[in-house]
């Protein structure tokens, strides 16, 4: 403040000695006055004091319009940095105290300025990541109203942020077990979590974490709440529980028939030899059928695990498959079924592994071969579709009920459980047909008719 200060002391003083002039020239016409003081000096100190004036009049506007123009502009800038114009600034300081200020003002708006990007950049930062975790989150205020939900809290909820932003979890949610959670964080200040079932919008199994959120004084502001869907965890859990079920099955029961007939013969059967030899002949299928669902179980291993990978060459399906098929066409023959093979007249060039192709037209052929009456037919076919081969095995065959094909390529899953034993088959060979197929980025599908027969498409690369 020292430079206005000696600013408006100058003008003070200005005004002093231009009072005293004042004073004095009156004084000194009322003296001189009464000796005949001559009409020229009256005439001068008039002047004289006209001009003191004005010169202190536009001295007084000048220093006045030093100090409030400044001011004026200060408090412009101040007002739009209120309102949120964070790139104003003071664009000519003075040199003075008034110029400081503005200088410190427009410090604070520069500090703002970057406050202001770091705040935006952190906010992007944190709706990206929300944005884009697999996780829902939703955020509940103190009276229980949702302030905030990630699109993984709307898909897994069912909700919309639009809707949902507003209005309380209890109208929200719908869920007993989810509300119960909540309400207990709102009453213990404490986190809780659970594991919960929904219905809608679709069925899901939810891990829910809730917890407290506090303000900078430790009172209580609201409750966020996380949920991760475990769906798939759960279902995998039970796919592999019903695995090892079946494997412990499967396997038992060959070993108890191999064990049960050993025993006989142990026991005197050893001596008659026609029992002897059915006997024998009796474990002979058995370890046989043991064997080919160990050789099974470590094929679909290893092509799970993706120790098999598929080593891709061009192709000409029609040569291959038709080796394929005279392999296995004396069993159709014995069986009394017929087996053909139907193909363009031109070439046609997949990209596929030639072992795994004929595993997987093998697995396709036996199933046909158990499943279709003697006298049927058996065809397969290969056509070209869209940039991709397409080839089927069709059958006359006791087809599959409609209920029974969206899982028939799971493993150990039989349409006639005693039947397919009875046949001999493991239950894992369209399994493996299925991850053959994907393995080499195919897809593999089914259309059956009960009665009529069934055909099992699946696509090579071309």
């Amino acid at each position: 403040m020292r430079r206005i200060t000696q600013r408006l002391t100058l003008g003070y003083i200005f005004y002093m000695c231009a009072s005293l002039v004042i004073l004095s020239g009156l004084l000194t016409y009322f003296l001189w006055s009464s000796r005949g003081l001559l009409v020229q000096t009256w005439q001068y100190l008039l002047g004289l004091l006209g001009l003191i004036l004005l010169s202190g009049t536009l001295l007084g506007i000048r220093l006045a319009d030093g100090i409030r123009k400044p001011l004026a502009e200060i408090g412009a800038v101040a007002r739009r940095i209120a309102a949120g114009d964070w790139e104003a600034e003071v664009r000519h300081p003075t040199g003075d105290e008034i110029g400081e200020l503005a200088l410190a003002i427009n410090a604070i708006s520069g500090i703002l300025r970057t406050k202001g990007r770091q705040l935006t950049e952190s906010k992007g930062r944190l709706e990206a990541v929300l944005a884009n975790m697999e996780s829902g989150v939703a955020l509940f205020d103190r009276n229980g109203r949702i302030d905030l939900v990630n699109p993984s809290a709307e898909r897994i909820l069912g909700v919309s942020k639009y809707e949902a932003v507003g209005r309380t979890y209890v109208e929200t949610l719908k869920n007993y077990p989810l509300i119960r959670i909540i309400d207990e964080v709102h009453r213990s200040g404490k986190p809780q979590s659970g594991e919960i079932s929904l219905i809608f919008p679709a069925e899901r199994i939810l891990e829910a974490h809730a917890a407290p959120v506090f303000g900078e004084r430790q009172e209580p502001r609201g409750v966020v709440l996380v949920l991760h869907d475990i769906s798939e965890i759960r279902r995998l859990e039970r796919v592999r529980a019903e695995f090892v079920a079946n494997v412990s099955h499967e396997l038992k029961t060959p070993v108890t028939a191999v064990k049960g007939f050993a025993e006989t013969l142990l026991e005197g059967a050893l001596y008659n030899s026609r029992a002897c030899e059915e006997f024998v002949s009796i474990i002979g299928e058995e370890a046989e059928r043991l064997n080919r669902l160990i050789n099974d179980l470590l094929s679909l291993s290893r092509i799970e695990s993706r120790e098999m990978k598929p080593q891709l060459e061009p192709l000409e399906l029609g040569p291959e498959i038709k080796q394929i098929v005279d392999k296995i066409k004396p069993r159709f023959q014995k069986k009394d079924l017929a087996l053909g093979v139907t193909a363009p007249g031109h070439p046609v060039v997949a990209l596929a592994d030639r072992d795994r192709l004929e595993q997987v037209l093998l697995n396709l052929l036996e199933n046909s071969l158990m499943y279709t009456p003697s006298g049927g037919r058996v065809e397969v076919g290969v056509q070209e579709s869209e940039g991709m081969v397409v080839v089927s095995v069709s059958d006359t065959g006791i087809g599959i009920p409609p209920d029974d094909l969206p899982r028939i390529f799971e493993r150990f899953y039989r349409v006639d459980r005693a039947r397919s034993r009875k046949l001999g088959g493991t239950g894992l060979g369209l399994a493996i047909v299925k991850h053959i197929v994907e393995a080499h980025g195919g897809r593999v599908w089914v259309e059956s008719e009960v009665g009529k027969g069934s055909t099992f498409y699946f696509t090579l690369p071309s």
